[in-house]
């Protein structure tokens, strides 16, 4: 397995380990892993031993970079120089993107390796991994369950150790749910702290793109570089921040759908390690979180109705029939209807951080249970009925393993209020040290 990525970018810098070694590593995964498991849709060796080879060169002049050599896969829906966005869609069907997506470029420039491209539901507009162009994603603890999506390879790549850190996008969880199901950390931060320049849409207004990494450490060095924020490098370490003085909210019995007893286990679990680190844990309900899924629904629907409005007309061979249907659909919602779901939401989101008046973290299960069968994974509801109520409301939120259930992953997930990601981070990486849920 390749080693965490701030130990890789330590190495490269201090040049006991150079990129071209780290890649290595990271090709013998993919050859070993991939054929199964379908994390990536591609992989460009050229012109990921060209990144090497140049990072090689740019530490051996005496450049530090915090992400030297580090391997990073990025979700098919980022857009890079020279290859079209596919997004999960048929190969082809669009015109090479002319530039790298602002978050790329960022990555690369701080050293990171692109390996390759992640499978993913079409469009983003799934969470199962399920694309009937590229393959059924599998999920690494077990190869008969789906990994969750819509960022599914990306999830894949880094629990299965083809890539140390992995770039999804999170509209109704879709970097949470997967992280979740694949045991590792996701991360939605607050929108706007990272650029969605190149990304393709599914739902402007809930659309954030996210970093996906072994550990909480890891995903906040990736976070500092995408969002160009430094300080926030070192946040999930930082000890000056007193967690006696953090106020949390325990939520329960106000879902759409009710977790599993096993769910709920590891969620009362992981807030008794909460209260052990020094944190005031209450319990609280918040009635409105039953509604995002249904207030949702139309608002993503016509907003990703809209963004690939040209795309369906020009390339109609290009979208699978279930995604096709689904836009169509979109295209039908009236604007009083579009409205009347935005309001719905503002509701929702209201409620939501309105909890943040006397708390600073909100903490519940990320997925109501473990992955299902790929074959026939069943309602997505399950899946997304606890993240998207945080995608409504504008809060950061993360992913972080809480255990196995059957032999399956499952996460819990902590919340922010709106702008405060350092804290998020810190209180998340407390966690997972103090419950041994680390990997690389």
């Amino acid at each position: 397995m390749l080693p965490r990525a701030s130990r890789i970018a330590l190495d490269v810098c201090a040049r006991r380990l150079s990129a071209r070694d780290v890649l290595a590593m990271a090709w013998a995964q993919i050859d070993a892993r991939n054929g199964r498991l379908l994390a990536l849709r591609s992989v460009d060796h050229e012109s990921a031993l060209a990144a090497a080879a140049a990072i090689d060169a740019r530490v051996a002049k005496g450049e530090t970079l915090p992400l030297a050599g580090v391997p990073v896969v990025i979700k098919d829906n980022i857009a890079q120089a020279g290859r079209v966005n596919d997004a999960g869609r048929k190969a082809g069907c669009d015109e090479p993107s002319a530039h790298d997506a602002a978050l790329l470029a960022r990555l690369t420039h701080a050293g990171a390796v692109i390996v390759g491209r992640a499978n993913m539901d079409e469009l983003a507009y799934g969470v199962t991994g399920t694309n009937v162009h590229t393959g059924q994603v599998r999920n690494p603890w077990n190869d008969a369950k789906h990994p969750g999506g819509s960022s599914a390879g990306s999830a894949v790549a880094v629990a299965a150790g083809m890539a140390s850190l992995a770039v999804g996008t999170d509209t109704a969880g879709s970097v949470r749910i997967p992280a979740a199901l694949c045991g590792v950390v996701g991360l939605r931060p607050t929108p706007g702290l990272v650029p969605c320049d190149g990304v393709a849409p599914l739902a402007s207004s809930f659309d954030v793109p996210g970093p996906l990494a072994a550990n909480v450490a890891d995903a906040s060095l990736m976070l500092a570089v995408m969002a160009q924020r430094p300080e926030l490098a070192t946040a999930a370490t930082d000890e000056a921040v007193s967690l006696a003085s953090v106020r949390a909210l325990a939520l329960a019995g106000s879902f759409a759908t009710e977790p599993a007893s096993a769910v709920l286990d590891a969620t009362s679990r992981a807030v008794e390690v909460l209260a052990r680190l020094g944190i005031t844990v209450r319990d609280r309900s918040i009635s409105e979180l039953a509604e995002a899924p249904r207030a949702s629904g139309p608002v993503i629907g016509a907003e990703a109705a809209f963004a690939w409005k040209r795309q369906l007309e020009q390339y109609p061979g290009g979208f699978g029939e279930t995604v096709a249907g689904l836009l169509r659909k979109g295209a039908s919602i009236s604007a009083v209807r579009y409205l009347q779901a935005r309001a719905d939401c503002e509701r929702v989101a209201r409620a939501v951080l309105a909890a943040f008046d006397d708390a600073d973290l909100l903490v519940l299960p990320t997925t109501a249970t473990t992955a299902s069968d790929a074959e026939n994974p069943g309602t997505q509801l399950v899946f997304l009925a606890l993240t998207v109520p945080l995608s409504i409301a504008g809060a950061p939120a993360i992913s972080v393993p809480a255990g196995f259930v059957d032999g399956l992953p499952i996460g819990v997930q902590l919340v922010a209020r709106p702008g405060c990601d350092a804290l998020l981070l810190r209180v998340a990486h407390s966690l997972q040290q103090a419950t041994g849920g680390y990997q690389g």
